[in-house]
């Protein structure tokens, strides 16, 4: 099955909805038989097509019509919001009044895991073995907003033109060292220029209240090219064409592919980002490679279609900041772009650091090694340390989270660290939108004041007493103390948004703010039985609410219950080993009995509707990192997760035990996860003397909580 199928069974419904003559007998009849096709055996496509393919061209309002709808899904290529279709459950109570298992010809019930192209199916044979097809489709919500959500969606153009008299430079022709050109940026419901990028409009459905226009701010950055100015503000009709941005760009790459990255912000949110790849020649007249590529091209590399609402806009922190974090396919180089979101946008710095994975690698080898010695340390055996203990420890991870916080943030671009530093208070939400590539940094362990290090250095014995700005703290410039408070994992809560652009991604990922549990919390319990702590762990969580725990030592019984619960899990937590093979490189999650893979986990794409979120506690595995995760966060997303929690290194048994028994805790009760961590990260630094906090870190959105507490009264 395929996206073909997808769009040819859309297609059919929308084009029978807008029918103004009803189907004939015959026709219904025609319809009623392909639905019990598609219901038997949908494997016998090409047969079914031939039927559906012979009723279209037999009814000419018919076949035109879903010509018309087949080519707005191809330009859209199929992209249809998942959250628009109905499990068959909905469906069955919208079009009968009543609600009861549905049971399919090969005897599954809705409850059990279906793909995208299987849902798809199972809603269109429904729908066509109704009677009078035509009038059913006009009574059924989600037609209705897929059909608008086709028709009214517009385009994310960008394209070249000559700067004298702004003639359109053509997507086959390259462009010339050292000449001068106007990029153009629009959003229209008119295709233009380089590829056709639907604009994700539905993210703005609920800002717009009276307004006509919105303001979006576009950002052009480029390592290849001169930019006369990097941010515009572009002005949004509710509907139709916006104003067209244009910006002068000259290309300093002598010659091959160059690359400039637009970005797309709405009061600070990242909308959208699209890279330009451009074919450069030296001069005029030039060679053209042989490529199979055109010379213009583009692809877009992070989107969200996160519903963004007024009450929630309004609810944001005083100040936020936005990372966008770019990885350069090419050698490997990351660029950091650092833009405040409290000011217009005002653009902080744009760091164009061209780090090299080595420079940046050692810097985060160091801490991640750092992080590893501490918890290999006394914090082994007990989560309470000492203030010797921090003072044997903190001052190395302070050491190592300067020099990350110097490579991100070099001497040259001092002042920006400054105006940056400034404009951050502490509680601030520091949003990283990865926009290309996923580069995994470590955040929480940035150390932003300067320190002289030397043997003598030691831990404010104050800190506990002060606020976080250290107000009227005696060592508050001494350079030789470290002060915990300055770490980014104590000041500010951190969210990595895993909206970035996937092949594994069949469908935009929707950014989720809510898990939709019920009163009981449905949690998929996946334990490596040989841990010492986790039945005792177990017994915890039952304890702190309403939590109906479903625990899977082996594969076998992890099956089962994601089959049989898979659309009513709330949370998916791995109490687990897992790391990365030797040969091939590929991650792992390992459990009593089997590892569980990639692969594995492709097969429950679109299973969970509560969108859980999923907690990775590694724990005592040698090799554990983000690397050994990261790559399955897409799989996660693609079963409807709402993010993920991981550790930077792994972590004992005692300690994983303990962190997640307390920020469940706090999630239980209806705190969000952002707010959660950052809480639980300073309590053990403040109550414990324990900095092993700094360990977790969110790819999900810092407001992600539960539609409902389960606390116990």
């Amino acid at each position: 099955m395929n996206s073909s199928i997808n769009k040819t069974l859309i297609a059919l419904l929308l084009a029978i909805k807008e029918l103004q003559i009803p189907l004939s007998k015959d026709e219904q009849t025609i319809l009623q038989d392909v639905g019990q096709q598609l219901d038997i055996d949908p494997d016998y496509w090409d047969f079914i097509e031939e039927q559906i393919t012979a009723l279209i061209e037999g009814n000419y309002t018919l076949n035109r019509l879903f010509k018309a709808k087949i080519r707005k899904l191809d330009a859209l290529d199929g992209r249809i919001p998942r959250e628009f279709l109905p499990n068959l459950a909905e469906l069955k109570t919208e079009l009968f009044g009543e609600m009861k298992e549905i049971v399919t010809f090969d005897g599954s019930s809705n409850g059990e895991n279906r793909n995208r192209t299987t849902q798809i199916i199972d809603i269109t044979s429904t729908v066509l073995q109704t009677e009078n097809q035509d009038q059913t489709t006009k009574q059924l919500v989600f037609l209705e907003q897929i059909s608008e959500y086709v028709e009214n969606y517009r385009y994310f153009n960008t394209y070249f033109t000559e700067p004298n008299n702004q003639t359109v430079i053509p997507q086959t022709e390259p462009l010339i060292h050292g000449q001068t050109y106007f990029l153009c940026i629009n959003i229209s419901p008119e295709p233009q220029g380089i590829d056709t990028t639907p604009f994700p409009d539905k993210t703005l459905t609920q800002v717009w209240n009276d307004q006509e226009t919105l303001l979006l701010d576009v950002a052009v950055t480029s390592k290849d090219f001169h930019i006369n100015v990097i941010l515009n503000k572009l002005s949004l009709p509710r509907t139709g064409a916006s104003d067209n941005l244009i910006f002068t760009v000259k290309p300093h790459k002598f010659e091959g592919r160059a690359y400039i990255q637009v970005e797309l912000f709405y009061r600070g949110y990242l909308l959208q980002s699209k890279q330009l790849a451009i074919l450069i020649i030296p001069t005029v007249g030039a060679d053209i490679p042989e490529s199979l590529r055109p010379p213009q091209s583009s692809r877009v590399t992070f989107t969200t279609t996160d519903l963004l609402t007024s009450e929630q806009l309004a609810l944001l922190p005083e100040r936020v900041l936005t990372v966008d974090v770019e990885l350069d396919q090419r050698d490997g180089s990351i660029d950091f772009r650092f833009l405040d979101r409290t000011q217009g946008n005002e653009e902080l710095a744009f760091y164009d650091t061209t780090l090299q994975p080595a420079a940046l690698g050692n810097a985060i080898a160091a801490i991640r090694q750092t992080l590893k010695s501490i918890s290999e340390s006394e914090y082994r055996w007990s989560v309470e340390g000492s203030m010797e203990s921090l003072n044997t420890w903190l001052p190395s991870l302070a050491n190592v989270g300067r020099e990350l916080y110097r490579v991100l943030l070099p001497a040259n671009q001092a002042e920006g660290s400054e105006k940056l530093q400034a404009a951050l208070s502490p509680n601030t939400v520091i949003q990283v939108n990865p926009v290309l590539g996923k580069v995994t940094i470590p955040w929480a362990l940035l150390y932003e004041r300067k320190i002289r290090q030397s043997k003598q250095n030691r831990v404010c014995d104050r800190f506990t007493q002060h606020d976080l700005d250290c107000t009227d703290c005696p060592h508050k410039s001494d350079q030789q103390v470290v002060c915990p408070h300055a770490f980014w994992g104590y000041r500010y809560s951190i969210e990595q948004l895993p909206c970035w652009t996937s092949n594994k991604h069949n469908y935009p990922v929707a950014l989720v703010r809510q898990i939709q549990n019920e009163r009981q919390l449905q949690l998929s319990f996946n334990v490596y039985r040989n841990f010492k702590f986790w039945q005792e762990h177990l017994i915890k969580l039952q304890a702190i609410g309403s939590v109906n725990i479903l625990p899977a030592e082996e594969i076998l019984e992890l099956e089962s219950i994601w089959s049989e619960h898979g659309q009513i899990l709330d949370l998916v937590y791995f109490y687990c080993h897992g790391g990365i093979e030797e040969i091939p490189k590929r991650p792992y999650l390992e459990i009593s009995d089997d590892r569980i893979y990639s692969n594995f986990l492709e097969c429950y794409e679109s299973a969970w509707l509560h969108h859980p979120l999923v907690f990775l506690n590694g724990c005592g595995t040698g090799d554990y990192s983000p690397e050994s995760y990261v790559s399955l966060i897409d799989d996660f997303l693609n079963a409807g997760a709402s993010g993920v929690v991981g550790t930077e290194c792994p972590v004992s048994e005692t300690f994983a035990e303990y962190y997640a028994t307390e920020v469940f805790q706090r999630l239980f009760a209806g705190e969000a996860m952002g707010k959660s961590m950052l809480a639980v990260r300073r309590n053990l630094l403040q109550q414990y003397y324990n900095p092993l906090g700094l360990v977790y870190s969110l790819y999900a959105a810092h407001e992600i909580a539960l539609a409902r507490s389960v606390t116990q009264n």
